[in-house]
């Protein structure tokens, strides 16, 4: 029923009392319609509050909620122990705990997951379903899909030989003439990049085909970044057979990044202040430590549940119990709690 005049209700003195009726609908289809009624003799200050006052529910009853905004997807390469590595479907390592710390403190909702591998995880970045990586070297065909922040962590690239067979090499041209190999996809900044690509013979293959060539004679060196060197000489029980140049080739920097498709990149100078405390307060440096002797705990534990035959067990403990001075954390503290001058110029590691 539209708005409109009622039948007279009462008098007053002989005279009708007129009365106007307003239909409102409710927002529900079991509640009834109801009529509100006010007297046309009452004051215009009250028909004008009646008025606002049905304005006012009308919005109410047709206001919804803005939708929650969506988390933040992080993640990260599954295989880069002991930044980032996948442990029980989860990632873990310096750049997770590190990220994990810096969004927590600014309260932003977020879900920290594996995205596949390494190549799967920069695709999604770069068409927007990831939006963070907890950590990646700074290169210009990644800086076209994302923001880099500042840098967290140096990480070394390092030349490994057999042991025993260290040759002297000061500058990049000390290569030159010698058979190389390299991880598959990886990249070492574009300018030694560039001069591997035209001045150096390196092949690139797989991390165990690589320490595999290394030992059988095929190359004389591997090119690898320091983290990645340390663990796969472990996993391949090649540690005691390999040695590090002096040396570095040069020397790179873990970033987080964010997509330039995701809502979230206006939270990038907030990520870098943070980041910037947690540099002044040594944080880095310590969650490295602390990660490498995760992973290494983890590694030992596997060790000895896959000795089978006493002897290999007995083996196994003792390797264990010699874990109190450990060589990773060696060549780490080499490398990176000094300064080092590398091989492709004066500076040295900041």
């Amino acid at each position: 029923m539209a708005a409109g005049w009622t039948e007279p209700t009462c008098k007053k003195e002989g005279a009708l009392k007129q009365s106007f009726s307003l239909y409102i609908p409710m927002r529900t289809a079991h509640c009834r319609q109801h009529t509100i009624h006010f007297d046309q003799k009452r004051s215009p200050i009250m028909r004008q509050l009646f008025v606002l006052a049905t304005l006012l529910l009308a919005v109410l009853l047709s206001f919804k909620p803005a939708a929650a905004a969506a988390p933040l997807i992080v993640s990260g390469n599954p295989k880069a122990p002991p930044i980032v590595w996948e442990k029980t479907g989860k990632l873990v390592g310096v750049g997770p705990e590190a990220v994990t710390r810096i969004l927590e403190k600014l309260q932003v909702p977020f879900i920290l997951q594996p995205g596949g591998t390494w190549e799967q995880v920069q695709e999604s970045v770069k068409n927007g379903s990831i939006d963070m990586l907890v950590s990646a070297y700074d290169n210009k065909e990644r800086r076209e899909y994302m923001e880099y922040s500042l840098p967290y962590l140096k990480s070394p690239v390092v030349i490994v030989v057999r042991k025993g067979e260290c040759f002297a090499c000061s500058a990049w041209n000390g290569l030159v003439g010698k058979k190389g190999a390299a991880n598959t996809g990886e990249s070492f900044g574009e300018e030694f990049d560039t001069y591997i690509r035209k001045e150096l013979d390196v092949t690139y293959v797989s991390y165990p085909r690589a320490f595999e060539m290394l030992n059988q004679g095929t190359v004389d060196y591997l090119v690898m970044d320091l983290y990645p060197a340390i663990i796969y000489s472990k996993l391949l029980n090649a540690e005691d057979k390999i040695e590090f140049l002096d040396t570095p080739a040069t020397v790179q920097y873990f970033h987080m990044t964010i997509s330039k498709k995701s809502p979230y990149l206006r939270l990038m100078p907030k990520i870098n202040a943070e980041i910037e405390k947690m540099k002044e307060e040594g944080l880095f440096k310590k969650l490295t430590k602390e990660q490498y002797k995760s992973w290494n705990k983890t590694f030992k534990e596997r060790q000895r549940f896959f000795a089978r035959s006493q002897t290999k067990a007995q083996q196994a403990q003792s390797n264990w119990d010699a874990g109190a001075r450990d060589r990773g954390l060696d060549d780490m503290a080499r490398f990176i709690e000094r300064d080092v001058p590398y091989m492709s110029g004066s500076n040295t590691m900041e």
